[in-house]
C-alpha cells in the first residue's frame, strides 16, 4: 500500500539518520565515477514545486508562491519543512546481445539481436529514487564532470553523496537467470535470457543532481518532492504518506486512484531501457515488450532492493575496475554506439542478401513467375538478363557486407577485445 511504500522516503527524510551518515562519510567514488553539476540553486527548485506544493496544503502561500515562479521581485513561495541536495548514483547502459525469441505456436526459435542504448540503472536503492529513471532525453556525456570534492558544495549546500550498493554486472549475471515466465516478449513469443551471448556491454557510472523536499500537506499528510536538478527546472515526482494514526483498514492508497504510488509534473516518467531488437527485421512488438521485462525489473516496489550487492558499497567498489566499467564522456560513448550501429547495419544486410539470394533461387527453379516489362521478344534470353543483373546486384551487396564486417572487426573498442581475449584464455 502506499503509506507503506512512500513512508518510507518521508521517514528516511524526516530523521535524515540514512541521509546524515551519507553527508558525514563523503563515499570514495571510482575514478570512473562522473557527476552532473546542479543546474540550479535550492531555492530555485522552491520556487519551482511552490504552486504545486501550495495547492497540496489547501493553498497556502499559493499567491506567494504564483508571483515567485512566473513574476520574481519580493513574492515568497510556500517554504518546505526541509530541503536537502542529493547526490544519487546511477548507471547508463549501452549493450548488444544475442539471444533466441522462441515462437509459442510452432516452438521454433529465431535468433535475434538486441540493441540496449541509453539504459538506466540505480546505483542504490531509497525507495523511490530506486525506483525512478532518472535521466530524460537531454541528459548527454557533456554535462558530466569528473567527481570532486568540490563538488560537494553548490549553490551555497553541502551535497549529501549517496554511495553505490548496485553493479549492472550483477543485474546483467541475474538476467540469464530469469525464468521464461518474466521473459516474456508477447502473445506469441518469449525471449531466452538465459541464452544470452554478449557482443559488448559498457557501464557508465554518473551521479545524478537531485533535491529532495518535504512539504506538510493536509490533515498530517506529508508529501515528498523528487526534484531533478541536471537541467533547468523540469520534471518532478512527489510521493504522499498518510499519517500514522491512519487505521490500517483504512489506509491512503493513491495507487488505487491514478495507477501509481507517485505524482509526476513537468513530463512523464522516463523508461529504464530504449530497446531495438532485430530479428533479423526490425521487430516492433518485441522491442517494446522486451524494454517492458527490463523496466519491470526496476520499477516495481522492492526490485532495486533485490540487486544490492552482498559486500554493499565495497563489493560494488571492486567491480568498478571492470574493463566494462567505462567513463561517461562524449567519445567514450560515441566509439561504442558507433560500434553498435555498425552491428545494426550488419545483420539487416544479410537479411537482405537472404531474401535476394533465395528470390534467385526460385527464379532459377521456376517456381516463382517472373513478369517483363516491356514484353520481351526472347523470354529466355530476358529471363536470363534479369537473373544475371540480380547476381550482379547480389554480389554487390555481399561486397558491401564483407567490407562491413572487416570495419567491425577492425574497428571493436580495445577494451572490449582484451577482455575478450582474457575470456577465451579462462574458457581453456
Amino acid at each position: 500500500m502506499l503509506r507503506q511504500r512512500a513512508g518510507a522516503i518521508v521517514r528516511d527524510l524526516n530523521r535524515t539518520s540514512s541521509l546524515r551518515s551519507y553527508s558525514q562519510n563523503i563515499p570514495q567514488y571510482h575514478s570512473k565515477v562522473r557527476a552532473i553539476p546542479f543546474a540550479f540553486s535550492k531555492e530555485a527548485a522552491i520556487r519551482h514545486v511552490g504552486v504545486t506544493a501550495s495547492a497540496g496544503c489547501l493553498f497556502r502561500d499559493f499567491i506567494g508562491s504564483l508571483g515567485a515562479k512566473y513574476i520574481g521581485g519580493n513574492f515568497q513561495p510556500i517554504q518546505p519543512i526541509r530541503i536537502q541536495p542529493v547526490y544519487f548514483p546511477a548507471w547508463f547502459l549501452d549493450a548488444e546481445v544475442e539471444s533466441y525469441l522462441t515462437d509459442e505456436d510452432n516452438e521454433r526459435q529465431r535468433i535475434v539481436t538486441a540493441y540496449f542504448n541509453d539504459c538506466y540503472l540505480p546505483g542504490a536503492t531509497f525507495d523511490l529514487l530506486g525506483r525512478l529513471a532518472l535521466r530524460n532525453d537531454q541528459v548527454e556525456p557533456a554535462l558530466a564532470v569528473p567527481f570532486s570534492q568540490s563538488l560537494t558544495h553548490q549553490h551555497g549546500s553541502d551535497v549529501i553523496c549517496m554511495p553505490y550498493t548496485i553493479s549492472p554486472l550483477d543485474v546483467i549475471s541475474s538476467t540469464r537467470s530469469s525464468s521464461f515466465h518474466h521473459a516474456t516478449a508477447d502473445e506469441d513469443a518469449r525471449f531466452e535470457p538465459r541464452f544470452i551471448k554478449t557482443n559488448i556491454e559498457a557501464a557508465y557510472p554518473v551521479l545524478i543532481p537531485l533535491y529532495l523536499a518535504q512539504f506538510p500537506m493536509v490533515q498530517q499528510f506529508e508529501s515528498t518532492f523528487v526534484i531533478e536538478a541536471y537541467s533547468q527546472p523540469g520534471r518532478f515526482f512527489i510521493q504522499v504518506s498518510g499519517p500514522p494514526e491512519l487505521p490500517e483498514e483504512h489506509p491512503f492508497d493513491l495507487e488505487k486512484y491514478i495507477g501509481c504510488d507517485y505524482l509526476f509534473l513537468g513530463d512523464t516518467p522516463s523508461s529504464h531501457a530504449k530497446v531495438r531488437v532485430l530479428a533479423p527485421k526490425y521487430d516492433k512488438n518485441a522491442s517494446e515488450n522486451v524494454a517492458l521485462w527490463f523496466d519491470g525489473l526496476f520499477s516495481e516496489p522492492g526490485g532495486a532492493e533485490k540487486l544490492v550487492h552482498p559486500k554493499g558499497a565495497a563489493g560494488v567498489n571492486i567491480h568498478m575496475d571492470d574493463l566494462r566499467v567505462r567513463e561517461w564522456t562524449t567519445e567514450e560513448a560515441n566509439s561504442i554506439r558507433g560500434w553498435m550501429n555498425q552491428g545494426q547495419a550488419i545483420v539487416q544486410l544479410k537479411d537482405v542478401v537472404k531474401n535476394l539470394t533465395s528470390i534467385e533461387n526460385q527464379m532459377q527453379s521456376g517456381s516463382v513467375k517472373v513478369t517483363q516489362w516491356p514484353p520481351s521478344s526472347d523470354p529466355k534470353q530476358g529471363l536470363e538478363s534479369v537473373t544475371a543483373g540480380l547476381e550482379s546486384f547480389i554480389k554487390a551487396e555481399l561486397d558491401k557486407l564483407q567490407k562491413l564486417e572487416k570495419s567491425r572487426a577492425n574497428t571493436a573498442p580495445e577494451w572490449w577485445q582484451q577482455r575478450e581475449k582474457q575470456q577465451t584464455l579462462n574458457r581453456k
